[in-house]
């Protein structure tokens, strides 16, 4: 995040210039340099990895007969309307069940978390319309994060290490991106 996002004023409230002001700090403008550059590294490594699996689905939802993407509008960092792109729905049987639990509806999402525009750690996508004040808005959406109740708090005390442990505690810690925009 640049320092010109974070000082762009959003005729914010108190809350959010603290929050602010804190992430405008060089070391935290440092540590989220270092976010970014962990999300791209992971990013292409899962898509590099997960390429047959990728495969597959496109295989599988092709002889469903259905259409393969879905598209929800979410706001994002700074209130900018995000396209979160997913697979549709997956064919049912087994390995269908399978490739459900495994989060396989989720694998267009790492295009946008390379592209920038979400984070594989950070407060959930908002529906439009819905509740996106304070300073949730000041960072990337993530695939893994807080709920809405406690996205501001987080984006207040964020470090790399709180985005670790939501990382590694993340089944107890987070809503996934899929719970959040069903």
């Amino acid at each position: 995040m640049s320092a010109q996002t974070i000082d762009r004023g959003l005729g914010r409230s108190p809350d959010v210039e603290r929050a602010a002001a804190r992430l405008a700090q060089p070391h935290a403008r440092a540590a989220l340099a270092v976010k970014r550059l962990a999300d791209v590294v992971l990013a292409l490594a899962m898509l590099v990895a997960l390429v047959p699996l990728f495969l597959a689905v496109l295989l599988l939802l092709g002889f469903a007969g259905e259409g393969m993407i879905e598209r929800r509008q979410r706001l994002g960092r700074d209130g900018r309307t995000l396209t979160l792109v997913r697979f549709r729905a997956l064919p049912g049987g087994a390995v269908g069940r399978w490739l459900e639990r495994a989060g396989a509806r989720e694998l267009p999402l790492l295009l946008t978390v390379l592209r920038g525009r979400m984070s594989f750690v950070g407060p959930r996508p908002v529906a439009p319309g819905g509740d996106y004040t304070g300073p949730r808005r000041l960072l990337a959406p993530g695939l893994i994060g807080p709920d809405s109740d406690s996205a501001d708090a987080y984006v207040e005390q964020w470090t790399l290490r709180s985005d670790a442990r939501l990382l590694a505690g993340r089944r107890a810690a987070h809503h996934s991106v899929s719970n959040s925009s069903s």
